[in-house]
């Protein structure tokens, strides 16, 4: 009996200690080598045997003390080695690359995610207050703040100017899900698609809604930005609604959608389709930037099968005209 408590005290009495002799080791000027070898399992060595002795209070706190002086020494050991070989820097093939300065975010003391940005499609969204496409954006911004986007109160107003009118009559009392059905059938079966370069000889321009209905005609942004309109002229709180520029992994193009955020849920208008269908519905589509009440923000992805390798600054990304890959 006698000797049971001796070594139960002696058990306690190494709890306590043995770390502290560990931690003072790894900080001691010694043979960097030897220590590498011998330090943490020695502790661990000794720590097993006395471990049976300690009431199970003091043997979890037994543990924790020689798991946290071996994982030090694992720290220290690994940092030692990172300072003899020069590791290669990791760049995986499937990732996208964007110079960012630290002026250019908003200032932030944490990164906003999914909802509050318009995180769709599963991404992470950070503000970015110089996004070029704000400069884009900003005319058809104008004509939605001041209520004309897509009023025509002219002799010579298209057929697109009308169908857009008679949604917002048929819906005035429906549902947000037939709203955004209605709009998004409609502005897809009024505007013909063309390509920026084919329509105006530039690379990328964002048309206003006024300019898309009186031709007839825009690529996948106009589209977009036309919807917006129309939801807003129907009372959609602007902050619901995002213009999302992405990379279509399937199709290997770039292209712009609007989203619609409703209830924690993300619904994709998209020229492509009349169906108005959820993010998690679409897994090629990955957002690079979007716009959301005037504002940049800069997407990245949670997942690890949706990344795109990609050297193109953002402001040449070009929706709708394709990519070289």
């Amino acid at each position: 009996m006698a000797n049971k408590k001796n070594t139960l005290k002696a058990a306690v009495v190494a709890t306590l200690v043995l770390p502290f002799i560990a931690s003072t080791a790894l900080s001691a000027p010694m043979n960097k080598q030897q220590f590498q070898i011998n330090t943490g399992s020695t502790v661990s060595i000794i720590g097993s045997h006395f471990l049976e002795y300690l009431p199970k209070p003091l043997s979890i706190m037994a543990s924790l003390a020689f798991g946290n002086v071996q994982v030090a020494a694992a720290f220290q050991t690994f940092s030692e080695l990172g300072s003899k070989i020069a590791l290669p820097a990791a760049r995986p093939a499937n990732v996208t690359e964007v110079a960012i300065k630290p002026a250019d975010l908003y200032p932030s003391r944490r990164v906003e995610s999914a909802p509050s940005n318009g995180a769709v499609f599963d991404t992470v969204a950070i503000p970015f207050k110089r996004l070029a496409a704000l400069k884009k954006l900003a005319p058809a911004l104008e004509e939605m703040d001041n209520g004309t986007a897509v009023k025509c109160n002219g002799k010579g107003c298209s057929p697109a100017f009308a169908a857009i009118q008679l949604v917002g009559m048929n819906t005035s009392q429906s549902s947000l899900r037939d709203k955004l059905n209605a709009v998004n059938a409609a502005v897809n079966q009024s505007i013909r698609y063309r390509t920026d370069q084919d329509a105006y000889k530039v690379a990328d321009r964002w048309s206003t809604p006024q300019e898309t209905l009186s031709l007839q005609q825009g690529d996948c942004e106009d589209f977009a930005i036309l919807k917006m309109a129309a939801l807003r002229a129907e009372g959609i709180d602007p902050n619901q609604m995002s213009i999302v520029v992405l990379f279509d992994q399937k199709r290997h193009f770039y292209h712009a959608i609007l989203s619609v955020e409703a209830g924690g849920k993300f619904f994709i208008l998209d020229n492509m389709r009349n169906q108005v269908l959820l993010d998690t519905q679409l897994p090629d589509y990955m957002p690079l930037y979007s716009i959301k009440g005037g504002k940049g923000f800069l997407h990245g992805s949670r997942r690890k099968d949706q990344n795109v390798a990609m050297v193109t600054p953002l402001e040449k990304i070009a929706p709708g005209e394709g990519a070289n890959f």
